[in-house]
C-alpha cells in the first residue's frame, strides 16, 4: 500500500518524537525522591541529630569502622535528601536547602559542614577542587585520573572500595557514592536539569567529558573521620 505524502510526513514525525523521548529519558539524570517530599523545616533537627550521634560515638569509644558507617549515614540519609532539587547557579551561596540557589563548590562545603565536618565553607568553595580535596584528605586516599573514560573510571573506584568520595573535575566538583546499591554522582549540576541531583555515575556526561579527574576518599580517611567526630 502506498502512503500519501501527508501520512509519510506524519509517520516520520512520530518516529522522530519517539526517538527524541527515548534519548531524553536515557540521557536525563536519574531523579530520586526530591526535597518536595521532604519537610525542609526538619533540616535543623537533622543537623542536631547528627551531633547526638557523634556524642554517642565518642562516649562509647567506637571503632573507626563504625564511625565511617555513621558518617556515611549522616550525610547521605540526613543531609543530601534535603538538597535534591535545589536550583543551581554559578554564584549560588545559599545555606538553606530549597531556598535560593547553590553553586557546585558551595554544595560540597555546605553539606559537609552541616554533616558536622569543620570546613571553611566559603574559602574552600571558591578554591580549586583539588586544593579543597587536599585540605581534607591524606595523600594516600587521593587518586588522579587523566584521559580516563567513564567506564574505566567507575571500575577503578569500585576497586578502591565502597564509600564517599569528593570529586574534582576540570571545571566542576561534587560527591561520588560507591555502594552495593549503585554508584552515583551527587552534585549541584550546571547542566540540565540545573539543580542538585543524584545521577548514575555511568550516565554522567560531565564526569565522562572531563579530561582530568581527582578524587579524595573521605569516608576511608581516619584523620577526616576523627575531625568529623571531634568537631
Amino acid at each position: 500500500m502506498k502512503l500519501k505524502p501527508k501520512k509519510v510526513l506524519l509517520l516520520i514525525a512520530l518516529i522522530g518524537a519517539t526517538v527524541g523521548v527515548y534519548y531524553f529519558v536515557k540521557r536525563c539524570p536519574e531523579h530520586i525522591p526530591e526535597a518536595s517530599i521532604v519537610n525542609t523545616a526538619n533540616y535543623s533537627q537533622e543537623i542536631d541529630s547528627i551531633k547526638l550521634v557523634k556524642k554517642k560515638l565518642l562516649a562509647s569509644a567506637s571503632p573507626i569502622t563504625k564511625v565511617e558507617r555513621e558518617f556515611l549515614a549522616a550525610i547521605t540519609k540526613r543531609i543530601f535528601p534535603y538538597w535534591y532539587g535545589t536550583p543551581w547557579d554559578f554564584n549560588g551561596t545559599t545555606q538553606t536547602p530549597q531556598k535560593g540557589k547553590i553553586a557546585c563548590g558551595y554544595f560540597v562545603t555546605t553539606t559537609l559542614r552541616d554533616a558536622g565536618y569543620p570546613i571553611e565553607r566559603v574559602k574552600m568553595a571558591q578554591c580549586a577542587s583539588e586544593e579543597m580535596i587536599r585540605s581534607m584528605t591524606q595523600k594516600k586516599f587521593i587518586f588522579h585520573f587523566s584521559n580516563t573514560n567513564i567506564k574505566k573510571f567507575e571500575n577503578e573506584l569500585i576497586k578502591k572500595g565502597e564509600g564517599l568520595y569528593v570529586l574534582g573535575l576540570d571545571n566542576h566538583t561534587g560527591f561520588i557514592l560507591i555502594s552495593n546499591a549503585g554508584n552515583y554522582f551527587i552534585h549541584a549540576s550546571g547542566w540540565y536539569p540545573y539543580k542538585v541531583v543524584r545521577e548514575k555515575l555511568s550516565d554522567s556526561e560531565v564526569v565522562g567529558n572531563s579530561k582530568y579527574k581527582v578524587v579524595g576518599k573521605i569516608s576511608a580517611d581516619e584523620k577526616f573521620l576523627n575531625k568529623w567526630l571531634t568537631n
